[in-house]
C-alpha cells in the first residue's frame, strides 16, 4: 500500500500514474498557452480603461494580443458612451420615439408592397434573415 493511502486499499501504482497523468495535462496546457511579455500584459491591459484605451488602440507595434484587447477595449468604450448618452431622459424618449416611427413606416410599406405582390427588403433586418436560415 501507499504511504499517502494507508488502510484505504489504494494501490501506490495507480496514484502514481494518476499524478503523472495530471502532470502532463498541465504540460499539454502549458503548452498551447502562449506566454507574453510584461509590456504586451500591460498594453492589452490599458485598453480596458476608459479613454486610455485609445494609447493603445492607436500605438504601433502592437501583438496581435494586444491589439485584439484593444479593439475589445474600443467597443466597450463605444457601449459605455451609449450607455452615458442614454441616462439623458430627453435623449432617450427621442430615440425611442423615432425607432417606434420608422418600424411604424417601414410596416405600413410592407404591407403595401406585399398587397401590391412586391418583394421587400428591410435595411439591416432583411439582410439578417437573408444571412441567417429560419
Amino acid at each position: 500500500m501507499a504511504s499517502g493511502a494507508k488502510g484505504c486499499g489504494f494501490d501506490s501504482r495507480l496514484a502514481h500514474k494518476a499524478n503523472s497523468s495530471r502532470a502532463m495535462m498541465m504540460t499539454n496546457k502549458d503548452q498551447n498557452e502562449k506566454k507574453y511579455d510584461s509590456r504586451e500584459k500591460a498594453d492589452a491591459a490599458i485598453s480596458y480603461i476608459p479613454f486610455l484605451c485609445f494609447v493603445s488602440f492607436f500605438k504601433t507595434g502592437l501583438t496581435d494580443f494586444a491589439k485584439r484587447h484593444a479593439k475589445q477595449g474600443m467597443v466597450l468604450l463605444f457601449i459605455e458612451i451609449v450607455a452615458l448618452i442614454f441616462l439623458i431622459d430627453i435623449i432617450s424618449k427621442i430615440f425611442w420615439m423615432l425607432i417606434l416611427i420608422t418600424c411604424f413606416v417601414i410596416s405600413l410599406v410592407g404591407i403595401s408592397r406585399s398587397l401590391s405582390g412586391k418583394e421587400m427588403k428591410i435595411p439591416v433586418v432583411g439582410y439578417i434573415f437573408d444571412k441567417y436560415e429560419i
